[in-house]
């Protein structure tokens, strides 16, 4: 959704509203527009008067500077100023030093200019928030009285609703559709502005050569002034985010603004061949928006063309070359309707986003065109002059209305009582449809602009929303099932319940991932199955993996000063044939972040023990492989394995994907398959624990980096003699004393039988055997304690 201004002076062209601010907004707010906030766009205006100059002079120390003297009815102030246009009696807009601000707020301040200091500034519309660009200081048509409040004067103490309005509802993306929405809700009557002009037809050339126009209408006018609209029409636009640029682009605005139906204006004299052509564009074709940019087009996007040049990109933007100037006399005008979805994909590829676009992607009514047409006409021979010299309308896809049918039965079903015929006929016709009452229900022939209504249901959701939701009764329409809790679903509780215990918080995020992330990870994940319409181009790829979305969270907490972060996730991944469920965990900063005793920070060693710790309850055996990941730090990375099976990965992410991120510290990562790991559960057996004693042998050596793994070394120690019970590293040593390219380990080997004591002979026996076996491999070096 988007937000949409509206103007509540505007609206009160089409309708009668209802007393009170909060009442109207929560009319619109409960027929399903929710009005997100309630503005004054003019509120940062303080303190600006109108004033008369009394005298003007050379800047003594700049040849483009004058100082004027101007008079506010009060005082007399200086005021140095480089428009050369302004002459003593004029009439301006001044706002004094230290108490006016501008459009934005900004305070006017006393500043010396070449040694002349000022006692405020004279403004120009762009300064107040009524024009995109002034050249010129503001002077009134003839004489105002001196001391006047711009605000109370213009007339700018207006208020504007911001209204989120559902991607359905493009009809209610105008002042009129709105109006036609509250004139439903508050059941009063429509005002549409009286329109009394026949349009020529012919002397007008035009061709559609492309499926993605619908319709297209086009009407030449010859002899336009083209200059400054009229100040009711710049605060009109001002009131609703739109800055004035000139009569024609501001009338055009206007009317889209009005009846939502997206209008361009080209220079006529502009197109070459003096005709148009909408066709689609070619592959590699080049264009070049009003906004300066050369766009590379892919083939397929709608052009509007002389036959030859790109005009305009269809539904989105005008072409440089042909829009309209202040030299302009004939004009072309285009009210056209175009295919929603390449309209979306264009603006989305291209990364060009504009009102007409927004307006456009949601569906306009082709059946309008020929009354916005004559509603533009009208304000252009009314504002600018000129004559209506022919017109063309091409409507090769005729849209006609769509005929929907309800039954009373499941329209009462669905509204938990049965509604008074009288009231839902009045519903319908208040909507502008029409619609017939019969012994199975009712019929609707539903108009063109609510391209929304296609089904029952459809007309269902109408009625109970102009009925009121909050007026519908409260009945229960089915009972209460609970569902089963089966086996899978408890153990994924249950490892919930163990990650939460270990510090980490859930989350829960989109199913979508970065397809930039996939280059960045290389063969780690394979790729994403591609969206077909997806939401934004880092949306545009089933997830693959849940570490990359777990990351983007763990980064954003970061960024918002969140330092110390374990966060985890249990979600499906999707693949191009099937899908399956994993379980992923990210880390990073201190791992005891409450206890500010503990300094430690997240390592490696102490991410892998987490996991084991979290699956030790599981009484599955862990085990860790080695080996290069793409996406992680060299030598910090490999699988997981459980029962011997390769079930996940693990590892320190790398530098070019924290970079991606946009993070500077350390993050640790794990995902591993949960089918897998639930596949090898085993159940939980009683084992006995010996009544004998046990003995206790700490063994230490050097060991050579990449020779031989420690895991490997263990598993030796364990393998050595039967009356080994356990095996636990208790130091790990590099630095002083430790020889270069090598680590100091030390093992404690616990010895013990569950039959009798042992000997100390037989222990002896045992760990020098072990020592002969570890001496005898290459890059262990024993330690003598």
């Amino acid at each position: 959704m988007s937000p949409l201004k509206l103007s509540i002076e505007w609206l009160k062209d089409y309708i009668e509203i209802p007393d009170g601010i909060q009442k109207l907004s929560d009319d619109f707010t409960m027929s399903g527009s929710e009005v997100e906030a309630i503005e004054k766009p003019f509120e940062n205006l303080k303190n600006l008067v109108t004033a008369k100059i009394v005298e003007i002079d050379r800047h003594p120390n700049a040849d483009n500077l004058n100082v004027c003297k101007i008079e506010d009815g009060k005082r007399v102030f200086t005021i140095v100023t480089s428009d050369k246009t302004l002459k003593v009696n004029d009439c301006v807009i001044f706002g004094q030093a230290g108490k006016a601000s501008d459009i934005n707020g900004k305070v006017v301040q006393s500043v010396e200019m070449r040694g002349i200091g000022t006692d405020g500034m004279l403004f120009s519309l762009q300064e107040i928030g009524l024009e995109a660009h002034s050249s010129h200081v503001f002077k009134f048509d003839k004489y105002v009285e001196p001391g006047q409040n711009i605000v109370d004067l213009f007339g700018l103490d207006l208020t504007t609703f911001e209204l989120e309005i559902t991607p359905n509802r493009s009809d209610c993306l105008s002042h009129f559709g709105l109006a036609r929405e509250l004139s439903t809700v508050e059941k009063r009557s429509l005002k549409l502005p009286v329109i009394d002009l026949k349009l020529p037809y012919g002397n007008v050339s035009l061709s559609v050569e492309s499926e993605g126009c619908y319709r297209y209408m086009a009407v030449r006018i010859d002899d336009v002034l083209v200059g400054d609209s009229p100040l009711w029409l710049k605060k009109r636009l001002a009131s609703v985010g739109i800055r004035s640029i000139n009569n024609i682009t501001d009338i055009t605005n206007y009317v889209m603004m009005e009846f939502g139906h997206p209008i361009h204006a080209f220079d006529f004299d502009k197109i070459q061949s003096s005709m148009i052509v909408v066709r689609d564009a070619k592959a590699g074709e080049l264009f070049t928006a009003l906004n300066s940019k050369v766009y590379k087009l892919n083939g397929g996007e709608i052009l509007i063309t002389d036959g030859q040049n790109a005009l305009a990109l269809a539904g989105i933007m005008g072409g440089k070359d042909s829009g309209i100037s202040s030299s302009t006399t004939r004009i072309l005008l285009e009210v056209a309707t175009f295919d929603p979805v390449r309209t979306r994909k264009t603006s989305k590829i291209l990364n060009l986003s504009t009102d007409a676009s927004y307006r456009f992607e949601r569906f306009v009514d082709p059946n309008d065109t020929e009354y916005t047409a004559k509603r533009l006409v009208q304000m252009i021979l009314s504002l600018c002059g000129g004559k209506v010299v022919g017109s063309a309308d091409l409507y090769p896809q005729e849209l006609k209305p769509l005929t929907v049918k309800v039954s009373d039965k499941k329209l009462s079903t669905y509204l938990s009582f049965k509604p008074d015929e009288v009231e839902v006929k009045s519903i319908f016709e208040s909507l502008g449809m029409d619609p017939s009452h019969g012994k199975d229900g009712w019929k609707v022939e539903v108009p063109t602009f609510r391209h929304d209504i296609s089904q029952d249901v459809d007309l269902i959701e109408e009625v109970a929303r102009i009925h009121g939701f909050n007026a519908l009764p409260v009945k229960r329409s089915m009972p209460f099932v609970e569902g089963e809790r089966n086996d899978w679903w408890e153990f994924k509780n249950v490892l919930r319940a163990y990650a939460c215990a270990l510090g980490y918080f859930e989350a829960i995020n989109y199913a979508f991932s970065d397809p930039e992330l996939l280059k960045l990870f290389g063969s780690t994940f394979e790729e994403g199955v591609k969206v077909a319409n997806p939401i934004s181009p880092e949306m545009s790829v089933m997830r693959s993996t849940l570490i990359f979305n777990l990351i983007d969270s763990l980064a954003y907490n970061v960024k918002h000063q969140e330092v110390d972060v374990n966060l985890f996730e249990i979600g499906k991944i999707f693949h191009e044939n099937f899908e399956t469920e994993k379980l992923a965990l990210v880390s990073t900063g201190k791992i005891e972040s409450l206890d500010y005793t503990d300094k430690r920070e997240w390592t490696l060693l102490n991410f892998k023990g987490t996991l084991e710790s979290l699956l030790a309850p599981l009484h599955v055996h862990l085990g860790f492989i080695n080996e290069e990941l793409d996406g992680f730090t060299n030598g910090r990375s490999g699988r997981v394995t459980i029962n011997g099976k390769i079930s996940g990965i693990i590892g320190e992410l790398s530098s070019q994907v924290l970079d991606f991120f946009d993070v500077k510290v350390p993050i640790y990562a794990v995902e591993i398959d949960l089918k897998t790991l639930y596949g090898v559960l085993a159940k939980s057996s009683y084992s006995a624990y010996s009544q004998y004693p046990f003995s206790f042998k700490d063994l230490s050596m050097f060991v050579q980096k990449g020779a031989i793994k420690a895991v490997d070394i263990i598993d030796t120690v364990k393998r050595s003699s039967t009356y080994v019970n356990d095996v636990e590293v208790i130091d790990l040593y590099t630095g002083k004393g430790v020889p270069y390219g090598t680590y100091s380990i030390t093992l404690r080997i616990t010895y013990g039988s569950m039959e009798r004591t042992l000997l100390e002979e037989e222990i002896d026996g045992a760990f020098t055997s072990l020592m002969s076996s570890l001496e005898s491999k290459n890059g262990i070096t024993l330690r003598k304690v």
